[in-house]
């Protein structure tokens, strides 16, 4: 009898610590024994890491990209509207940076064909840089220069 009561404690013990283990983390979002963030890493399964992008904006290739950054530790941060724009008119979405006047908050390089494809792209953009980016920024459409119709242009929100 003793036995039988000695091996159900030790059951019931070893089956406590085994879920307890397994159930662990440090209470930030890391996996237990994981140095990155594995809440993030999850957030870019099932299509979510076209959403993301890095901290410095750019973004993934694959959503294998997207997982192994932030288990490593990297930030992300949802795409923000100007850059979704931009790429969805093929341009190249840049953060940061300086311009023919001064620091940009975010660039776009872009293609028109055409004046009615530029005034379209070009007002889509200045919506989104004078709706989400700070009080008193300005919008260049060809970074202070003239505009470009037909060809390239590098949209400017800047402050």
């Amino acid at each position: 009898m003793k036995i039988r009561v000695l091996f159900t404690v030790f059951a019931a013990l070893a089956l406590t610590l085994g879920v307890a283990t397994a159930t662990a983390g440090n209470g930030n979002g890391k996996e237990k024994g994981k140095g990155g963030n594995y809440a993030a890493a999850h957030a870019c399964q099932h299509g979510g890491w076209t959403n993301l992008v890095r901290s410095d904006g750019t973004s993934f290739k694959n959503q294998g990209a997207c997982v192994s950054y932030a288990a490593h530790g990297g930030t992300l941060t949802v795409r923000s509207q100007a850059q979704t724009d931009c790429q969805a008119f093929g341009g190249t979405f840049t953060l940061g940076g300086t311009f023919s006047l001064g620091t940009a908050v975010w660039s776009c390089h872009w293609t028109n064909t055409d004046a009615t494809d530029f005034a379209t792209k070009s007002t889509t953009l200045q919506t989104d840089c004078l709706t989400l980016a700070p009080t008193g920024t300005l919008f260049y459409p060809n970074d202070n220069l003239a505009s470009v119709i037909p060809g390239l242009n590098n949209s400017v929100c800047a402050p």
